[in-house]
């Protein structure tokens, strides 16, 4: 067949439309695939991970007590403070610098920010740490505080005079329980007397010594003792009045509950006192026997009231005259507030070597 003009212009022209469009779909295929279509191969994916903070220290810290020196500065990990006698225990206030980090006091975990438990202070250097752990668990910083607690101001810490524990000790009974008790009255009459003492350790900057056993023991108003049957106590040999045992607390202090004590012939006022390291008195050893003395003024009114129908003591009138008290009462007498009406609040320190 013989083909015309026409018809060689009509094929050439779909010749040409077909290489277009091919040409068209093959540019298409590569602009899908371009846009991650139509593809699955996980090489082209990205990812990325956080790295944990390994920032461990501290942005602030405070002392509840004291001024820390040198001044707060987060490059600086020794610290020190110093505080009056007085100031037994402190708080350490930490604060770290970055988010996801952790901060132990003395190895105990405290939140950024908040004060740590009580810190004791002994008279002397007291070193306390406070360890800065960062996020990622590992790395750490350490931080240290030396905390210096005065001794006492010279002249509040002196040692109490020994004196003789006679008469009347009665130690068969310290292993009667009935003796550890605050009241030691008994029924007795009297001014009421509330007897506050406080125990120290000289020979460690007069700091209280807690968990010591104190004896107490001193006659009625009439002049007679518990437990004896001598001519001057006829009839109280069966009895425990006016005796007891306390344990100092934390702040080295007993109380007793007792009547002004009276007179016999021979002694000025006075009050026996014992001290025990250890509260058991069963097998214990007195570390220290003294007597607690009155002041004359606050003795004579009481023995001016009516309970106290012994009168006053004819047979020792003074401290001089009196064969315990005549070296001296510096460190035996007693502090006293109140009346003979609504009774008398006493205290007394105490102070060991």
């Amino acid at each position: 067949m013989t083909k015309t003009p026409t018809d060689i212009d009509e094929n050439l022209f779909i010749k040409r439309r077909r290489q277009a469009l091919g040409a068209f779909g093959a540019l298409g295929a590569l602009a899908v695939a371009a846009c991650g279509g139509g593809s699955s191969d996980s090489s082209s994916s990205s990812s990325s991970t956080t790295t944990a903070s390994t920032d461990a220290t501290l942005s602030g810290l405070t002392v509840s007590s004291g001024t820390l020196s040198p001044t707060f500065a987060s490059g600086t990990t020794s610290y020190t403070v110093s505080v009056a006698n007085t100031v037994t225990s402190i708080t350490l206030t930490p604060t770290v610098n970055a988010s996801g980090a952790s901060v132990k006091v003395a190895g105990t975990a405290v939140t950024s920010g908040s004060a740590s438990a009580s810190q004791a202070l002994s008279v002397g250097t007291n070193t306390i740490s406070i360890v800065v752990t960062a996020a990622d668990g590992s790395t750490t910083d350490t931080y240290t505080v030396t905390a210096t607690r005065a001794a006492a101001t010279a002249g509040t810490c002196t040692l109490t005079a020994t004196e003789t524990d006679g008469p009347y000790p009665l130690y068969a009974i310290l292993t009667n329980s009935i003796l550890t008790r605050q009241d030691i009255t008994e029924g007795k009459t009297g001014v009421p007397l509330t007897l506050t003492i406080t125990l120290q350790d000289l020979s460690n900057g007069c700091t209280p010594i807690s968990g010591a056993g104190i004896y107490i023991w001193h006659c009625d108003k009439d002049g007679v003792y518990s437990g004896y049957a001598t001519s001057t106590n006829a009839g109280s040999t069966s009895t425990t009045f006016l005796r007891g045992v306390q344990v100092t607390d934390s702040n080295g202090q007993v109380t007793f509950t007792t009547i002004y004590p009276g007179w016999y012939a021979g002694r000025i006022t006075h009050i026996h006192a014992q001290v025990y390291l250890n509260d058991s008195l069963v097998q214990g050893t007195a570390v220290a026997t003294t007597q607690l003395a009155f002041p004359v003024d606050i003795t004579t009114a009481v023995y001016d009231s009516s309970l106290y129908t012994k009168g006053q003591n004819t047979s020792v009138t003074s401290f001089a005259a009196d064969n315990v008290f005549s070296d001296g009462t510096s460190t035996e007498m007693l502090t006293l507030s109140g009346d003979t009406t609504n009774g008398y609040a006493a205290t007394m320190t105490i102070s060991i070597a």
